[in-house]
C-alpha cells in the first residue's frame, strides 16, 4: 500500500513517521499527532495496513478485517492493546489505528536476552494471564497467543495484540459455550487436543499456549515443534508425565510454586487444565507483582 493512498489517516491521527513493523497480515506505520490541549500532548499511534492475499476476494478480505475489529475494538483492559478506528484507504484497502507500544514484542526481547530471569518472566506471565482472563470473561478466545503477539510499553506493561484468529465462544446473554473444531495458534503453541479432530473448548488452547510462552521466556526456546507423537520431545514429555515423573525442562526453570501450575496448564487432557481465574488465584501468581498501565498519552 503506497503511503500516498493514506492521505485520510494524517487528518485524524497525525503525521506518518515510518514503518515500525511488517508481518504476514500487513504493515504497521507509526503516526504522531500533537493534541492541542493545555498543555499540548504528543500522541503516538500504530497504523496497521492490512495486506490482501492474491487469492483473497475483496469481500472476504473486508469481512475478515471487520470481524476482527468488531471482536477486539470493544475490549478495554490494561493488558490488551486498544484499537481506536477502522479506516478505508484507497479503493480496496483497510487500515486500523491502535495503541502504539514502543517497547517492541516479547519475542524480540527473548531473542536479544537469550532467556529471562524468573522474576521478570513471572511478571510478564501474570500480565497476559490477566488479559486472557478478561477476554475469556468477555466471551472471546484469542487463539493465537505467542511471544510475537505480546507487546511492551517502555515501562514494561505487556499487552495482548493481533486478534486476527480470535473467536467468540459465548455471545452476550448466552450461557452455553460454542465448541470449536478449527485448529489455530502458531504450530509450536497449538495444544494437543487440536490435532485429534474432535471438538474442544477454545479457551483451553489459550491456557496451553500461555504455558508454552512461559517456558520460552525462561529457556529461550520452544520445548517441542508440534504437540503430537511425531515429535520426539513431545513424546518424552507425555511419557514422563504419564508415569508421574517431572519433565526436565519444566523442572529446571520452575520453582516449587510455579511448577504445578505450568504442569496443569500443559495437561494433555484439556478438561484437567485450570481456567484463568484458577491460575491467577494460585499461590504462585498471588505473590507475583505485575506492572500496571502508565499514562500513555493516547486518547
Amino acid at each position: 500500500m503506497a503511503v500516498e493512498n493514506m492521505a485520510e489517516v494524517p487528518k485524524k491521527y497525525g503525521k506518518l513517521c515510518g514503518i515500525v513493523g511488517r508481518g504476514s497480515t500487513g504493515v504497521v506505520f507509526l503516526s504522531h499527532k500533537v493534541q492541542e490541549w493545555h498543555p499540548s500532548i504528543d500522541c503516538y499511534y500504530a497504523i496497521k495496513v492490512f495486506r490482501r492475499g492474491t487469492r483473497t476476494s475483496e469481500t472476504a478480505y473486508q469481512r475478515r478485517i471487520e470481524a476482527e475489529f468488531s471482536i477486539s475494538s470493544s475490549l478495554r483492559h490494561q493488558n490488551v492493546v486498544r484499537k481506536f478506528d477502522l479506516l478505508r484507504i484507497g479503493i480496496d484497502s483497510l487500515c486500523e489505528c491502535l495503541e502504539y507500544c514502543s517497547g517492541g514484542d516479547l519475542h524480540s526481547l527473548v531473542v536479544v536476552t537469550g532467556q529471562l530471569e524468573q522474576v521478570e518472566a513471572d511478571c510478564f506471565f501474570k500480565q497476559p494471564m490477566c488479559g486472557v482472563n478478561y477476554i475469556h470473561e468477555m466471551g472471546i478466545a484469542h487463539r493465537d497467543l505467542k511471544p510475537e503477539n505480546l507487546l511492551l510499553t517502555p515501562s514494561g506493561c505487556l499487552k495482548i495484540s493481533d486478534f486476527g484468529g480470535a473467536e467468540c465462544f459465548r455471545h452476550a446473554g448466552e450461557s452455553d459455550i460454542h465448541i470449536s473444531r478449527t485448529r489455530r495458534h502458531s504450530r509450536p503453541y497449538v495444544s494437543a487436543e487440536q490435532y485429534l479432530n474432535r471438538e474442544f473448548d477454545p479457551r483451553s488452547g489459550d491456557i496451553w499456549a500461555a504455558a508454552m510462552i512461559y517456558v520460552v521466556m525462561r529457556t529461550g526456546r520452544i520445548p517441542w515443534e508440534i504437540a503430537t507423537d511425531d515429535d520426539e520431545n513431545f513424546r518424552d514429555y507425555v511419557l514422563d508425565r504419564g508415569v508421574g515423573r517431572g519433565y526436565f525442562l519444566v523442572e529446571d526453570i520452575c520453582h516449587m510454586a510455579s511448577r504445578p501450575v505450568i504442569y496443569l496448564m500443559l495437561e494433555i487432557d484439556q478438561m484437567a487444565r485450570p481456567n484463568t481465574n484458577q491460575i491467577l488465584r494460585s499461590q504462585w501468581l498471588q505473590e507475583v507483582e505485575a506492572c500496571t498501565n502508565e499514562e500513555s498519552g493516547l486518547v
